[in-house]
């Protein structure tokens, strides 16, 4: 689902957050982890990161930090209370694989690619030495993983919900998604290719989801240009947001 390869440095840049847990459990033979909470949510760290890349894993607490504070600032309340509901976990990355943050709707899948299956419909962030790099392409990446969450756990059907399918196919059906613009930070260069939202209809809301609320690495970047490039899925969004004209919007 997600996109992410990330590469962290400026420590001093962001504010450090004080790896003090809250309790240490054991989830399995292997795995130990360290809770903390941020903003509301849990945040369960692989003990292996607090040993070995402590720097960097304060780091991405604290970009983590500020990133679910803008989503605390921007989404209806009530949506941030399901939201909270998900879990956070801080892994180091896998063998042979890029490190990533990805939803995990099924534990068939985890226990396949040999994860613990207690991350099953939680958010998992295996790219922990990258946060800073991939921050600056996607501000708010961690949304985009929460509204992957939000889709298959609250909406209506899950991932199956027939308005984003049939919302989806008609935007797939318009070409407007076939070559957009795609933002790689302030020292990449800008690239126009597929939109990453026309892949399914998962990542169609997620990518909208990001524009929506704060702003996505693919146009339409924000919530202006997704009401006039794709009204349709902004008035959907709205409703499935539980927006209201008087909550914030950045």
């Amino acid at each position: 689902m997600p996109r992410m390869l990330i590469i962290l440095t400026l420590l001093l840049a962001f504010p450090m957050v004080p790896l003090i847990a809250e309790d240490t459990k054991t989830v399995n033979a292997t795995i130990e982890r360290e809770t903390q909470e941020l903003n509301g949510w849990k945040v369960h760290i692989n003990r292996e990161l607090l040993k070995n890349e402590p720097k960097a894993t304060r780091i991405a607490l604290g970009l983590l930090t500020k990133q679910l504070a803008e989503i605390v600032r921007v989404v209806p309340e009530p949506a941030v209370a399901e939201l909270r509901k998900v879990p956070l976990y801080f892994s180091p990355e896998y063998p042979n694989k890029n490190g990533g943050a990805e939803f995990h709707p099924g534990a068939e899948w985890l226990k396949d690619n040999g994860r613990d299956p207690v991350m099953v419909k939680g958010v998992e962030f295996s790219n922990i030495p990258n946060f800073e790099q991939e921050t600056r392409r996607m501000p708010n990446f961690a949304l985009h993983e929460l509204a992957h969450a939000y889709h298959n756990i609250v909406l209506k059907e899950g991932f199956g919900n027939p308005q984003l399918i049939a919302t989806f196919e008609r935007a797939k059906e318009t070409g407007g998604y076939d070559k957009v613009e795609r933002w790689h930070g302030k020292e990449g260069q800008n690239t126009f290719e597929r939109a990453y939202a026309i892949t399914n209809p998962m990542e169609y809301f997620a990518e909208t989801t990001e524009a929506y609320f704060s702003r996505n690495d693919f146009f339409p970047f924000n919530s202006g240009e997704l009401k006039t490039h794709d009204p349709e899925m902004y008035d959907l969004l709205t409703e499935l947001w539980g927006v209201k004209e008087t909550s914030p919007k950045p």
